[in-house]
């Protein structure tokens, strides 16, 4: 049987598990590079995937500063996955806690390319010159000298900031990122090194570099996070793979000291309940709380060792939600069956309206046959069914609904409606589309609120009253939210349809949804919503919104939804039978209904 690369790689870790001898392994490894250099088969498997040179013949210092096989742990292992996988059409985006071992990685990838293949070109770009000297030192030089002789390249020239091969043509270099770093080089592999720390214009890097970026070209974006910046718009433009790593994915990550699972912090308390629900085991746990004891500011944990990446990329500004009621919830919605996702059909049926002579003077307009549709790209989002009570195979109540909307208005917002239960203040529905026309939108809420029992619906008018005036005049729609305004022209207090946020009413409905959030987070469940809540601060002008180039179209929807509720009943709604039901169930026509022994009407 031909002997192939993984057996190589088998071998050492074997060898290394029952000796843990590094004199040996560097015996084993030697060999191992004679024979792939002597046997065509294994030379072309490592042209192929020349990272598999690393567990063959790199060496790394672990955190113990013992020198060691370069194997990989579970993150590094599926990082090479992803890049097998998906392939190089977009960048990818690796998002992590401290010290997983993605610099290694990406870096000794990178070394391994430039001592296999010809004409390779790779480039890493550091956030502060001390990192960069400690990638160049600790993670490319070190890791490159104690090769063995026959797998390194003839070296040109070597600087303090390149390593090239001259034979090969090919070369890594590494620097500080610049807005001019990059320039007038072609390059194969580019990696971006912490990333949201760069002090330069990200956007201006990126228009340097990327002249000199290669068709196919791999390219990764690494970091732990750092607050709102453009890294962090760069992860929601989804213009990459976005690949987040959680903490306790690294093996290393354990502690047995069991007495910092003693704790009365409030905080650390619930913290530990979501790490359960995730999964991790008591020694991961205990690992947790030792390191979040030892933070002077305990926030920094957040940033360092997240749960999700919305925790990671930590707000600035004076968010007005409890983040870490908004953070954990979404931690735990992560892993809830994904909500039924489409959109509703329907057919309009136009009726016309004639005079006392019978000329058609106007329309009526119906919607009727609804159904809600499963698409991959629909737009509405039904977190739950709407609830009845059943008795005897009959519905004899139903529970009553509240749907709160926010149309568009400018720029690139959304139009967006929430229905919550009244029962429970729970979100059941969501629709979130930023491109739709007001009529189509005004249909999907007439939809959305039949389909929930006839919600109560009040839509935001600030920019736009039209959604509200189709569902008032053209569909009659059956329960719309009513505002009392002054009537300028009377100087009285008149009744007027849709909700007006004002500089009165907006803190008013945002109060009520952050003390809503803050006793029971629990009551959403959508995670874009709830990512919104994260990003929605007061501002110095004193202004409550969401930060600059965030959204805040869900929260508003579900703050509306809140507040108008109150005009709904918070108890169930009784199911009364129609008359035809009525005299069936309560009127015995016995065998007279049959016509037996009896003079019908119709004898007469």
């Amino acid at each position: 049987m031909d002997i192939t690369i993984q057996d190589i790689i088998d071998k050492r870790k074997k060898r290394w598990e029952e000796r843990h001898d590094i004199e040996f392994d560097k015996v084993l490894v030697r060999a191992s590079v004679v024979k792939i250099l002597q046997t065509p088969s294994l030379r072309d498997e490592i042209v192929a995937r020349p990272y598999l040179l690393i567990p063959i013949a790199f060496y790394i210092v672990d955190k113990k500063r013992n020198t060691v096989p370069f194997f990989f742990n579970e993150v590094q292992e599926d990082f090479i996955e992803k890049l097998e996988t998906l392939g190089t059409n977009k960048p990818f985006f690796v998002l992590k806690g401290r010290q997983q071992g993605f610099t290694s990685i990406i870096t000794a990838i990178q070394l391994s390319f430039a001592i296999v293949r010809k004409n390779f070109s790779g480039f890493t770009m550091a956030d502060r010159t001390d990192n960069t000297m400690a990638i160049f030192n600790d993670k490319a030089r070190v890791v490159y000298d104690r090769l063995p002789e026959e797998l390194k390249p003839s070296e040109k020239f070597n600087s303090r900031n390149e390593m090239f091969f001259d034979k090969l043509n090919s070369s890594w270099r590494i620097a500080t990122a610049t807005d001019q770093v990059g320039r007038s080089r072609t390059l194969n592999f580019v990696h971006f090194s912490e990333v949201a720390f760069y002090e330069c214009n990200l956007s201006d890097l990126q228009a340097g570099i990327g002249e000199a970026i290669t068709a196919g070209a791999i390219q990764v974006y690494e970091t732990t996070a750092n607050g709102f910046n453009q890294a962090k718009d760069l992860w929601d433009s989804e213009s990459c793979h976005n690949l987040f790593y959680e903490w306790w994915r690294s093996p290393e990550y354990r502690s047995t000291e069991y007495e910092y699972l003693e704790t009365q912090d409030p905080w650390l308390i619930e913290r530990k309940k979501v790490l359960e629900a995730k999964g991790c085991d008591k020694e991961q746990i205990t690992w947790y709380c030792k390191k979040y004891d030892s933070y002077l500011d305990k926030n920094t944990i957040k940033q360092e060792y997240p749960i999700t990446p919305t925790e990671a990329f930590v707000s600035s500004g004076d968010c007005v939600f409890d983040k870490e009621a908004i953070n954990n919830q979404i931690a735990r919605c992560v892993s809830l069956q994904a909500p039924r996702r489409g959109y509703f059909t329907y057919k309009k049926e136009a009726i016309p309206i004639p005079n006392s002579e019978g000329v058609m003077v106007d329309v009526e307009w119906k919607i009727k046959d609804i159904e809600f549709v499963e698409s991959r790209d629909g737009y509405i989002f039904l977190h739950e069914e709407p609830r009845v009570k059943v008795k005897d195979g009959e519905i004899t109540h139903k529970a009553p609904y509240s749907l709160g909307g926010d149309t568009a208005g400018t720029g690139k917002d959304y139009f967006t409606g929430k229905v919550i239960c009244n029962l429970d203040d729970k979100t059941v529905a969501t629709l979130h589309k930023q491109y739709i026309d007001e009529d189509l939108y005004a249909e999907q809420m007439y939809c959305l609120g039949k389909y929930y029992h006839d919600a109560l619906i009040g839509i935001e008018i600030n920019y736009s009253r039209q959604p509200t005036r189709i569902l008032q005049k053209k569909y009659n729609y059956p329960n719309l939210y009513m505002r009392e305004r002054l009537d300028g022209a009377s100087d009285r207090s008149v009744m007027d349809y849709g909700f007006e946020t004002t500089s009165r009413t907006k803190p008013i409905i945002i109060g009520e949804l952050v003390e809503l959030m803050r006793n029971n987070p629990y009551i959403e469940e959508d995670i874009p919503t709830l990512k919104e809540m994260t990003t929605f601060v007061k501002k110095e002008n004193g202004k409550l919104e969401a930060i600059d180039g965030c959204h805040d179209d869900l929260v508003m929807a579900k703050a509306i939804a809140h507040f108008i509720s109150k005009k709904q009943t918070r108890t169930w709604i009784e199911v009364i039978p129609t008359d035809n039901e009525f005299i069936s169930e309560n009127f015995n026509l016995g065998e007279a209904g049959g016509n037996e022994g009896f003079m019908s009407w119709e004898d007469f």
